[in-house]
């Protein structure tokens, strides 16, 4: 039975599998965003999020990089996605999180903003997570696209998205 997730928290590889055009991924990050987007489930994200994406050397090394910047900027801060700010708290539960399940730190504090959001999904296709663990409530998987699909996504060509 595949899942009905309410609350998503999509890791820093989907944003990027976007913004890098990867074969195999571009059409999967598009489609959860644009379910998040279209209200469809929430878009759950840690404020550090936000700077590793902008970090990542590929964004940091466009040619073009107000425009990049201006892009990723406008794409965050467009209001569909709920931010949980790295604090104390979200530290000391990423330190738990860490030890138990052997993650360094930003993905621990990446699972720990999932957990503390209720989230009822981690996505991600970084292998250093535990992929196929529920861990406090939160499936760790890969990403995929669930629930009923629109007439509009239906008749949307992959590259128009």
């Amino acid at each position: 039975m595949v899942p009905d997730y309410k609350r998503l928290y999509l890791d820093a590889a989907v944003y990027l599998g976007l913004i890098k055009g990867e074969a195999g991924r571009l059409d999967i990050a598009r489609g959860l965003l644009r379910g998040g987007q279209d209200k469809r489930f929430v878009v759950v994200a840690s404020t550090l999020l936000y700077a590793e994406v902008c970090g990542h050397g590929e964004v940091r090394g466009a040619v073009d990089q107000t425009a990049v910047d201006q892009k990723v900027s406008a794409f965050f801060e467009h209001g569909f996605i709920q931010w949980v700010d790295v604090d104390l708290v979200v530290a000391r539960d990423a330190r738990r999180v860490s030890r138990a399940h052997r993650l360094r730190g930003a993905d621990a504090i990446h699972l720990a903003s999932a957990i503390r959001a209720s989230c009822d999904a981690l996505m991600t296709w970084d292998n250093d997570f535990p992929i196929g663990r529920t861990i406090e409530g939160v499936d760790v998987c890969e990403p995929f696209l669930f629930g009923q699909a629109t007439l509009d996504d239906e008749l949307r060509a992959p590259e128009e998205a």
